[in-house]
């Protein structure tokens, strides 16, 4: 397969190589102001991933605001939609009001969970921004997402809801975020050694990197090229959330380093 193709049949990127080489077009593009970062974009491509959907969905149907993801209207109404299991229909369009139904596929009929409904004074009370140019978008947006909490959460795989303007975002009539803040990350420089400071870098041969084993005992070398790739993926994702302690991190790079080894020699026909 050509290294210049970046997305499965499902659209959804499947290794941390492909999602890295799309973040870093993506930030380097230019075209999202609130992503400058490869770093950056791969937090929200990883968002996106979670719930299914490609990277391109990601930078532009999700922001990181105050720490939190928040997810634009369209991509929860998708998310239902294209569950198999929920659905909805809006009964009710105003400036003053927007209610949706909500329905799950029950023993193949569709039943109504119940009804999300948001209106003007839920939303003045709400301190909801761009209500005297978008009202039916606000209240719409804050519909969906109150129902997608209560009536069908697991089609954000767990993920809490949140629409940009609840978290305080400007956001034009479509519910993209026009006035983002961007965080800069500096990279800090590694301090230099001191004088009397050895440093001893350990080496690791192909047949090490072979017997490395995963949690289920199974060893690198006995894998396949695609169960390899899997696994580098879910290391990588697993890093990429930042909840590992320095010991846990360290163990994991270094079963990545193995990994790596093991997948490159087995691409290159160097062992079976």
């Amino acid at each position: 397969m050509s290294d210049l193709v970046l997305y499965r049949e499902n659209n959804v990127i499947s290794t941390y190589d492909e999602m890295e080489r799309a973040a870093k077009a993506m930030a380097g593009s230019g075209f999202f102001s609130d992503t400058r970062q490869a770093s950056q974009a791969i937090v929200k491509i990883l968002a996106a991933r979670e719930i299914g959907l490609g990277p391109f969905a990601g930078m532009t149907g999700v922001n990181i605001i105050q720490g939190k993801p928040a997810f634009g209207a369209n991509i929860m109404a998708a998310c239902v939609k294209k569950s198999g299991r929920y659905n909805y229909r809006v009964t009710e369009m105003s400036d003053k009001a927007c209610t949706i139904e909500f329905m799950e596929r029950l023993d193949g009929k569709w039943t109504t969970s119940g009804e999300s409904k948001f209106t003007i004074e839920d939303a003045r009370k709400a301190g909801t921004k761009n209500l005297d140019k978008f009202p039916r978008n606000m209240l719409f947006a804050r519909a969906m997402s109150n129902g997608v909490r209560w009536y069908c959460p697991d089609v954000m795989n767990g993920s809490v809801v949140y629409t940009p303007e609840e978290l305080g975002a400007d956001v034009d009539e479509d519910g993209n975020v026009v006035e983002a803040q961007v965080v800069e990350v500096v990279q800090e420089a590694e301090p230099e050694p001191e004088a009397d400071t050895v440093t001893v870098t350990q080496t690791f041969t192909i047949e090490d990197a072979c017997k490395t084993t995963t949690s289920q005992g199974k060893a690198y070398g006995e894998m396949n090229i695609a169960g390899l790739k899997a696994m580098l993926s879910a290391m990588h994702a697993k890093i990429a959330k930042n909840g590992l302690s320095p010991e846990d991190k360290a163990g994991v790079e270094h079963k990545i380093r193995m990994a790596q080894m093991v997948l490159s020699a087995k691409e290159n026909g160097e062992i079976n």
